[in-house]
């Protein structure tokens, strides 16, 4: 075994509880917000950013005093306004909602849906819960035709959106934002540290029973249902696929109340 090996190796477990440590510090500080009002403020992308921008600045300032903690409110403030005026956000439409229900159900919490077109690095999509207690779903370049289409790791139109709705349904489904978001950020820290976190094994392997800690292969498992990767006869939505009973208790524990 090569040093470099043994130190990742080493180095794993911290690293992916410090992930986890974060995410659950990034949850309290959304859920503190939401608790004081923030949510009022209008615009949930832009408050969100303003909120997460603020903390991690005043992390960093906080020691200089009055003057630090200001700034980083300033700088908060900059940012929500920016993003007021530059990121284009929207609730689902009515086709969008007609392909998720074909997923979830009658969801209540597809109503607290707001979808973006902000992006992660590489234009990746990412979902995150928001100071107003509503669920952003940040497509990127499929903002405008998330039914379009498909690309990549979701060739099928709407694969996309289904895989971002999934993590949605974690979020409401979670105690609270914290767990969700320790979850999330540990799940990407393996993904950095070279652990295929979306990879799905064999049809009928135990793993497709609901683990809420594995974020990104629940959703994985959940849009190649609706895509038809997961069917022997490659059909979406196949109701005799291997899956079907992920799907069953996805619905079961989304319905309204």
């Amino acid at each position: 075994m090569s040093t470099g090996s043994a130190l990742a190796r080493y180095l794993r477990r911290p690293v992916i509880a410090v992930a986890r440590a974060y995410g659950r510090l990034l949850g309290t500080v959304l859920s503190v917000a939401r608790r004081l009002g923030a949510g009022r403020l209008g615009g949930s992308p832009a408050v969100t950013a303003g909120v997460l921008v603020a903390v991690h600045l005043a992390a960093v300032t906080m020691w200089s005093g009055p003057l630090g903690v200001g700034a980083a409110l300033v700088a908060g403030l900059a940012t929500s306004c920016l993003v007021r005026s530059r990121v284009r956000f929207r609730v689902l439409t009515d086709a969008e909602r007609r392909v998720a229900e074909e997923v979830f159900g009658e969801a209540g919490w597809l109503d607290d849906i707001v979808l973006t077109d902000l992006a992660g690095r590489g234009g990746r999509a990412f979902t995150l819960p928001a100071v107003d207690g509503r669920i952003l779903c940040n497509l990127g370049a499929a903002f405008d035709a998330p039914l379009g289409e498909g690309a990549r790791a979701y060739p099928v139109p709407g694969q996309l959106l289904i895989h971002e709705l999934v993590h949605a349904w974690q979020i409401a489904d979670a105690r609270s934002p914290a767990v969700f978001l320790a979850d999330a950020l540990a799940d990407q820290a393996r993904h950095e540290l070279g652990e295929d976190v979306y990879a799905v094994r064999a049809t009928g392997d135990p793993h497709h029973a609901l683990r809420r800690r594995e974020v990104e292969r629940l959703a994985t498992v959940v849009d190649r249902w609706f895509g038809g990767q997961s069917s022997p006869t490659r059909r979406p939505q196949d109701p005799h696929s291997p899956c079907v009973h992920v799907i069953e208790q996805l619905r079961r524990r989304g319905r309204p109340g």
